[in-house]
């Protein structure tokens, strides 16, 4: 009998590589748990146009989660299984000290990413977004939208630091505040977490916490590596989501997925 029916696992800087690439490992690694019948899913803070066509590349056909758990999407109908936003009135607030502050942000939908102006931080984000349009539309507390699946602050990372600390005073109690990388602080609906479509995904599919494992590298992965049976984190993950592993993996640039999945899963 399989010990983890169900491996959820984060994309950039754990299954890919530095140029956005899947391994050959990792795929074949990847394939063999799925023929042995365990379940294995994307779970990213990506948009859901950026993060499709890495999906099909793989060839997983699961559903897949997005914009850090804030939308659920069932990969071979594409219907969205679950989607919890962050309401415009909920993080008026934030948009107006970054704006203040001349903090760099970006708002979402599906498809596109929506900016107050190109600049130097929508190059840097284009780098991972690969393809996605990004649009400048002004003021993003001018801007008529009702909701977004997830905010992002995007600057230097000592600038972050003291917005973080001065959000922290006034940021709703419904609202997550985390970094997915160091020059990105991101927020999220409290319910918009990757634990917690990692928990959705197990109970629709009558899979138990310690029958998941779920692999990641940074603080936004947190949660779905404490909610699983197995919690993992790549070696160049950081420290601190290290110390709530229970283990810790090759590098994304040396297989580390494969690594685990042979270890647990194939061996």
């Amino acid at each position: 009998m399989l010990k983890y029916k169900l491996v959820a696992c984060d994309l950039d800087d754990t299954l890919l590589r530095q140029d956005f690439s899947v391994s050959e490992k990792n795929l074949q690694a990847i394939r063999r748990v799925q023929s042995l019948g365990t379940r294995f899913v994307i779970i990213t803070g990506r948009i859901t146009a950026a993060a499709l066509p890495i999906i099909k590349s793989i060839g997983i056909q699961e559903p897949f989660a997005t914009f850090q758990g804030a939308s659920i999407v069932d990969y071979t109908t594409m219907e969205e299984w679950y989607r919890c936003d962050l309401e415009r009135n909920q993080i008026v607030g934030i948009l107006r000290y970054a704006e203040m502050h001349n903090i760099h942000v970006n708002i979402y939908d599906h498809e596109k990413i929506y900016v107050k102006a190109l600049n130097q931080w929508t190059d840097l984000y284009q780098n991972y977004a690969r393809n996605v349009e990004i649009v400048p539309v002004g003021s993003l507390q001018a801007y008529a939208f009702e909701k977004t699946p997830k905010m992002i602050l995007v600057g230097e990372p000592e600038q972050l630091k003291k917005a973080e600390k001065a959000i922290s005073e006034f940021i709703p109690s419904h609202v997550n505040m985390f970094y997915s990388k160091k020059n990105f602080l991101e927020f999220t609906n409290l319910n918009a977490t990757k634990g917690h479509a990692l928990a959705f995904l197990a109970d629709k599919w009558g899979i138990d916490p310690w029958e998941t494992m779920a692999i990641g590298d940074n603080f936004n992965d947190l949660s779905m590596i404490e909610y699983a049976g197995m919690g993992v984190c790549v070696e160049n993950g950081e420290q601190g989501v290290k110390e709530k592993s229970q283990y810790i993996t090759g590098t994304n640039e040396n297989d580390g997925v494969a690594q685990v999945l042979e270890k647990f899963i194939l061996s």
